[in-house]
């Protein structure tokens, strides 16, 4: 599932292709997961492309907003020449715009897209905002014997976190993801606030993660999975102290780490 290096690095790629361009027609091959008409964004001028935590805001002419999460293998696309039939394979919705047009694509059809910002709501505190602050973590990790890893990953307690990068995050602090959330001493919450925001710049640095779905809207890569530390490293050396990753299930998804480097 895309992140948020990858949710950002889409936000920047479709500010510098598809800001300023007006939506001509608009096709919804899915109603079931698309749930925006032609009324709504047919004519609207597309002024403004922001984020919040895994969720990309694609603000329109007239005050309409989209809001799009893309979940396991969305994708929003774009083609500045005219679409193929192997550019729509795996097609939900189709906005022809006044130069090019942006696909969005979802092989799984898990992701969304709709009208208005109700989602948004619900999500917790930004990595890169001010809130993001030793005193909001104290009283978020105080309030659950959840594992970290999965305090983490809680978009209504933390938003744009993932399975990639809280693994991660937890080696570069020499944090056991299995830790309680409330037995955190300050020092540890210190460390981990700041390996969160390095990493997640790192992973921005390299465009994202793509190892499976994510592409970005010129079709290419990201590249940080050729950086991971741990991540999908099972049984491979620790890169600080060379004794092996392991890999064990927490909430239901993969975790790993270095039982050594993070007692």
């Amino acid at each position: 599932m895309p992140e948020l290096p990858e949710v950002e690095t889409i936000k920047n790629y479709l500010k510098r292709f598809v800001v300023g361009k007006r939506i001509l027609n608009f096709e919804n091959l899915n109603k079931k997961q698309i749930k925006v008409s032609e009324n709504d964004v047919v004519g609207k001028k597309i002024l403004d492309i922001e984020r919040m935590g895994k969720i990309l805001i694609i603000k329109l002419s007239g005050n309409k907003n989209l809001t799009a999460h893309l979940k396991m293998s969305g994708q929003f696309l774009y083609f500045p020449r005219n679409l193929e039939k192997r550019d729509l394979k795996y097609a939900r919705a189709i906005f022809k715009l006044n130069k090019g047009y942006l696909v969005f694509n979802d092989v799984r059809k898990f992701g969304w897209l709709r009208v208005g910002n109700e989602e948004i709501q619900k999500l917790g505190i930004e990595p890169f905002s001010k809130k993001f602050n030793i005193k909001n973590l104290e009283e978020i990790f105080k309030q659950t014997k959840r594992p970290i890893k999965l305090v983490l990953m809680d978009q209504r307690k933390i938003a744009g976190i993932g399975n990639i990068y809280a693994n991660e995050a937890l080696f570069l602090a020499k944090i056991n993801p299995q830790k309680p959330a409330n037995k955190l001493t300050k020092s540890e919450i210190k460390r981990l606030k700041n390996s969160i925001i390095k990493i997640l710049k790192r992973a921005l640095k390299y465009e994202g993660t793509s190892s499976r779905f994510y592409l970005k809207p010129d079709q290419t890569k990201g590249h940080y999975q050729e950086k991971f530390l741990v991540y999908q490293k099972t049984s491979k050396d620790c890169p600080r102290c060379g004794k092996k990753i392991k890999k064990i299930i927490l909430g239901g998804r993969s975790t790993f780490y270095c039982p050594f480097c993070q007692k």
